[in-house]
């Protein structure tokens, strides 16, 4: 009875412990599946890991399309860009053009101006005339360069009448002239629409006459010098871009009658019999070292 017992209690045991699962195992999988489940997430798990294993085998794989790759957005935006641009290139282009308004650096007007002058510096003026004084006026054309900021040449020329008198105990004497002058000016702009010139002149003497007491004067042989030479020296203002105003001082260099003698220092070579030689050149004025002197006030219009 005892080994009946005995026999039975060990099939029911080893029964038992064939059966038996893990804990941690289901019982509805079989042992297959049971050992195949933990190792199905071991790739993944190993995928992040190995990374730094993988990498030594092959340096140069890994960083090779990051290259490839990170220029590539930069080539397809220029791409799209270029023809963005030329586009606007194009379309620039086709637009008309419009031009710039320069000030132009040439200018041409026309001039008028009224003279006041005298004749001066007479070695010793004869009798008792005083120095001859009178007036006059001039017109004619203007041009202006700009040279440098704040500078401008500016060569005029002009058409002057110019008619002086003096008189002695009721005597009038005349000298009437006409002249073309040429001069040449270097003007400085300064602040305000102000302006200060200087500039030689030269004068052609194209007609001359001379008078006493409204009556040509046929008595005596006076001369006047073919040429003047003289310095202009002024001031002005530019009332607007096309108008300017300005006044000048005029002082002449060399002598207005060089040739003309005194009626006292005549010798008799200057004699035909008891009339003086028509060659030679005299007066009753003793008129050595006449130079002229001016006065202008005058008026500028610039059509450019």
């Amino acid at each position: 009875m005892k080994r009946f017992a005995t026999g039975l209690l060990t099939a029911l045991c080893a029964t038992a412990f064939s059966i038996a699962q893990p804990i941690n195992q289901p019982a509805d999988q079989p042992l297959e599946q049971t050992n195949y489940q933990p190792v199905a997430p071991t790739p993944i798990e190993t995928s992040t890991v190995a990374e730094p294993q993988t990498a030594p085998t092959e340096p140069q794989m890994a960083p090779a399309p990051a290259q490839a790759v990170a220029p590539a957005q930069p080539t397809v935006s220029q791409q799209a860009t270029a023809p963005q641009a030329q586009s606007n290139e194009a379309s620039a282009l086709d637009k008309p053009l419009v031009p710039i308004k320069k000030k132009n650096p040439v200018s041409v007007g026309v001039k008028a101006a009224f003279i006041y002058g005298k004749f001066w510096g007479f070695k010793e003026m004869s009798d008792a005339y005083e120095e001859p004084t009178g007036f006059g006026g001039e017109f004619g054309a203007a041009a202006r360069f700009g040279m440098a900021e704040g500078l401008q040449f500016s060569p005029e020329l002009s058409f002057r009448i110019f008619n002086l008198s003096h008189e002695d105990e009721g005597v009038e004497r005349c000298y009437d002239q006409m002249f073309l002058d040429l001069a040449f000016y270097i003007r400085g702009i300064l602040g305000g629409g102000f302006f200060l010139e200087v500039g030689p002149q030269i004068s052609i003497n194209t007609s001359s006459e001379y008078e006493i007491d409204g009556s040509t004067n046929d008595f005596e042989n006076i001369e006047q010098a073919t040429a003047e030479f003289g310095l202009n020296i002024g001031a002005g203002y530019y009332i607007t871009n096309n108008f300017s105003v300005g006044f000048r001082w005029y002082m002449g260099f060399n002598e207005v009658f060089p040739d003309v003698k005194y009626y006292d220092d005549l010798t008799k070579n200057d004699y035909d019999g008891a009339k003086v030689k028509k060659s030679v050149k005299w007066s009753n004025v003793n008129l050595k070292g006449a130079q002229t002197m001016m006065f202008k006030l005058g008026f500028t219009y610039w059509f450019i």
